[in-house]
């Protein structure tokens, strides 16, 4: 679920701005090098060109041309290499080429020189795609320490306390986010996640309605707009009756024939109805998942459930693992179900439920089918 690394950019109008400088950091990124080629030959200080160089390789990352940023950039270390921008730059290149590690170690560079905010709050996005919560929160609340107003390490902070465990916290952060940038997509959607970690499912869908309003994201990024409706899909299952359910899946479905949110809840609906072959059939594109999109725990679960009906038991086994190792919670719920067919857990921790899981299924194989 990876954000843009600099979401606030979003918030730029669409319409371009033409450079007049180097240093304008408009959206003509063409024109941006161009100037800052002139900016560079006539620089006559060290600093002057290593900020000409810099502005480059920013508006050259900005275009996708990563290789080329990256030796600007380092052209530009060799004119200032205590510049902690430039480092934090570099790991900005590393980062939108998906080397997590080369970014983590530019913005850590960065801090070596300098106590940069930009360093801490890409860094603290960082160790979120390392999935490691607590450096992230630590390298957030860092770049707060900074500014406490900056919008994004509010918004990340908040992530970091997701993975914590702390959702009801991280509210205070998605809300902080939202008022210091109206508009700011990623922190609606976020918001969502913390009250869906919650169980407060009535609110997901209030909030992603605000966030789905016409005005309330001027510059609205499709791929997050999808995933903010994919998410009041299922939250909104928790809690609607199946037929609103249907239809808003079926309506999320014309929009984005592929989203899965919308293809999972078609399949528990089919399997409800005591149709699993044509519940496998709809959701074979949850299984093949063609675009590597973020598959959910209740994706995994349908599957598992679906699974199970055909009497793939093994299948089944691997889809209810790999939901546990995507939600542990789930693993009460399915404690539960254990119990009613015989089979008590040692405990509720997601290996104790799997180590009962396998024994019911090597006992009662295709009858070891856990209802809803």
């Amino acid at each position: 679920m990876r954000p843009f690394l600099f979401v606030l950019a979003a918030l730029i109008p669409a319409a371009p701005v033409l450079a007049e400088s180097c240093d304008d950091r408009s959206q003509d990124f063409e024109a941006r090098i161009a100037l800052c080629d002139q900016a560079f030959e006539a620089a006559d200080t060290p600093d002057a060109a290593a900020q000409a160089l810099s502005l480059k390789g920013e508006a050259q990352r900005l275009l996708g041309q990563f290789d080329a940023a990256a030796a600007t950039l380092q052209q530009a270390l060799g004119f200032a290499p205590a510049n902690a921008w430039v480092w934090v730059e570099l790991g900005n290149v590393r980062y939108d080429q998906g080397d997590t590690a080369g970014a983590l170690a530019h913005y850590s560079a960065a801090l070596a020189v300098e106590d940069s905010i930009d360093a801490w709050a890409n860094r603290a996005e960082t160790w979120w795609q390392f999935n490691d919560g607590q450096r992230c929160s630590d390298d957030a609340d860092n770049a707060l320490r900074l500014d406490p107003q900056y919008a994004y390490a509010n918004e990340i902070k908040g992530r970091c306390l997701i993975d914590l465990g702390q959702s009801d916290a991280a509210l205070s952060y998605f809300d902080t986010a939202i008022s210091l940038a109206p508009g700011y997509q990623n922190a609606y959607r976020n918001k969502l996640a913390a009250l869906a970690a919650l169980g407060r499912n009535e609110e997901v869908v209030a909030v992603a309605d605000e966030a789905l309003r016409p005005g309330t994201i001027p510059e609205s990024n499709p791929a997050i707009e999808e995933d903010i409706l994919a998410r009041r899909l299922l939250a909104l299952g928790e809690y609607a009756d199946p037929a609103t359910v249907a239809a808003e899946a079926e309506a999320l479905l014309k929009r984005y024939p592929q989203n899965l949110a919308a293809v999972n809840v078609q399949g528990a609906a089919l399997l409800a109805d005591g149709k699993p072959d044509e519940a496998d059939r709809v959701t074979q594109v949850l299984r093949q998942n063609p675009d590597g999109a973020r598959m959910d725990a209740t994706y995994h679960d349908t599957l598992a459930r679906i699974d199970a009906a055909l009497g793939r038991m093994d299948d089944a086994y691997a889809n209810f693992e790999a939901a546990l190792n995507l939600d542990a919670s789930m693993s009460k719920t399915y404690a539960r179900k254990l119990s009613e067919l015989g089979f008590l857990p040692l405990s509720n921790a997601p290996s104790g439920v799997l180590t009962a899981l396998r024994r019911c299924i090597d006992v009662k194989k295709t009858a070891c089918i856990m209802r809803p």
